[in-house]
């Protein structure tokens, strides 16, 4: 699927998802899916990685400037070693919580703006629309099979350094 981004430059999601090998770049497609999408926009997020139980693949605190992913379904996806499948995985989880850090916060209205993105942008049978469509173990079937975990309490969090690039400065 191509797209003409902000700039007037031709973007093809799927090939750019697969070339991707941080979560910087990962973000950078979601952030360019929503705004081809949905024509909105945020800067300023960062993400935080730690333990979380495995029915959370992450979250967004409301008014809040933070992503957190969960460390270990993350550590699950990628023991799969296909990086097209945790960059889908990734941009999933990525795209649910930006959409929520846009004041979506219904949770059904969000998954459904997920799937919806994800087909436009990816198409309607790539990994991350299945991930929106079925949930996780419809790509990965491994997950099933966790240990159950379950936090006391969230703590260190591990914090991704660059994650997101557009950042404003505000000193020039």
């Amino acid at each position: 699927m191509v797209y003409i981004n902000t700039k007037g430059a031709e973007m093809n999601f799927v090939d750019r998802l697969n070339e991707c090998s941080d979560f910087s770049c990962v973000f950078e497609l979601v952030k360019a899916a929503v705004e081809v999408t949905m024509n909105r926009r945020r800067v300023g997020l960062m993400l935080g990685l730690t333990d979380l139980p495995n029915y959370i693949g992450a979250f967004h605190q409301i008014g809040s400037n933070f992503i957190v992913m969960n460390k270990r379904l993350l550590k699950e996806v990628m023991r799969s070693d296909n990086r097209k499948l945790i960059n889908a995985y990734i941009f999933h989880v990525l795209l649910h919580e930006y959409i929520h850090s846009l004041g979506y916060l219904e949770e059904q209205k969000t998954q459904l703006l997920t799937q919806a993105i994800s087909e436009k942008v990816l198409g309607s049978e790539h990994p991350a629309t299945l991930i929106a469509r079925y949930g996780i173990s419809s790509v990965f079937s491994n997950i099933n099979r966790l240990e159950h975990y379950e936090p006391q309490e969230i703590r260190d969090i591990e914090i991704i350094e660059d994650f997101e690039r557009d950042n404003l400065n505000y000193f020039g």
